[in-house]
């Protein structure tokens, strides 16, 4: 007599197969209705579900896939060490890491039958998401874990950088040289609207806490191509009466644009203006064409250690809870603030 399988409750109820193991497994967020429906249809039909291998505590992989994709070039600096140290954490497991460079071309479909094809036991994500592909990688019993991309937390498992506070921490070092005078520079992410606004509400918040007056007239928001604009808005700011002394921007790369266009003034950093990154380090601060931005700095050695703590947690555990763990960003003084002397 032919076993029934999950295919054949997916057909009867007209469902995929990745959504019926979901409502079998009790994971992700499926209507009461629909999972009674598909219950009832699975013990009609005599479907047996077998002892995940996470519940049973039996884990047995040797292959760990590293996705990555960066729409914009700037931020491969920034990613390839996160890969580095991933390949690393993997390697010393005793697991051999599969890195995938996704393209833009690369649909849900193909990724999952690539990565179940390589026979990948977990899968670490830097920024890039895709919740169709994870969701049908968590039903088929292959954790995911998101690195460094705050905008599904409330879904996958994830480790971040605390990009309020970092943003937050940055305004107050400006704060604490004398700085009150204090404008606010970042582009438009569509993709990362979280990391965005945590950024913008640091800033605010410990101008509140000193009673700082914002004021949207030191407030910079353009696209990151859109440097002709970006000059505009400097030229603007700077002609007209209590311009800043110092600036937070979203990110060192921003920060760079930003230092271009104040020279264009005359303005010289640090002398003049002090600029801080609430966010880095996106540049190779190695090469000596390089601004020195001081910056807030992803802990990156800690968030790729603290992915494979939490890997490790739901292997051992078998929950399907969603965790997010949360990294501080130390300060790194590279000697673009100063002392208010104005």
């Amino acid at each position: 007599m032919k076993r029934t399988t999950l295919k054949d409750v997916a057909d009867a109820v007209g469902i995929s197969i990745a959504a019926v193991s979901m409502i079998l497994s009790g994971k992700g967020k499926i209507s009461a209705g629909m999972t009674q429906k598909v219950r009832a249809i699975a013990s009609e039909l005599g479907y047996e579900r077998k002892l995940s291998r996470e519940a049973s505590g039996k884990r047995n992989f040797k292959y760990v896939a590293i996705l990555q994709q960066e729409a914009v070039s700037y931020l491969w600096n920034f990613s390839i060490p996160f890969v580095l140290l991933l390949e690393d954490a993997v390697l010393k497991a005793g697991k051999n890491p599969i890195v995938f460079h996704v393209q833009k071309r690369n649909t849900a479909k193909m990724l999952f039958k690539e990565i179940i094809g390589a026979k990948v036991g977990s899968v670490f994500s830097l920024h890039y998401v895709d919740k169709e592909l994870f969701r049908d990688l968590e039903a088929a019993g292959i954790p995911v874990i998101i690195i460094n991309n705050s905008e599904h937390q409330n879904a996958f498992c994830s480790v971040l950088s605390d990009n309020l506070q970092a943003s937050y921490e940055a305004t107050r070092t400006v704060m604490d040289l004398g700085h009150r005078k204090i404008g606010y520079a970042d582009y438009i992410r569509p993709e990362y609207t979280a990391l965005v606004a945590d950024r913008y509400y640091g800033y605010r918040r410990a101008l509140e806490e000193k009673h700082i007056e914002y004021t949207d007239a030191h407030m910079i928001r353009i696209e990151i191509s859109a440097y002709t604009e970006l000059l505009a808005r400097v030229q603007s700011i700077y002609g007209e009466p209590d311009a800043p002394t110092a600036w937070v921007v979203h990110d060192d790369f921003f920060a760079a644009c930003l230092i271009e266009a104040l020279k264009s003034l005359g303005k010289r950093v640090p002398l003049d203006i002090s600029v801080i990154a609430a966010g880095g380090d996106v540049l190779d601060y190695s090469l000596p064409f390089i601004p020195k931005i001081t910056t807030m700095q992803g802990d990156q050695r800690l968030m790729v250690s603290m992915a494979w703590s939490l890997l490790e947690s739901r292997l051992h555990s078998g929950s399907n809870a969603v965790q997010v763990l949360k990294t501080k960003m130390p300060l790194v003084d590279r000697g673009s603030c100063r002392f208010d002397m104005g």
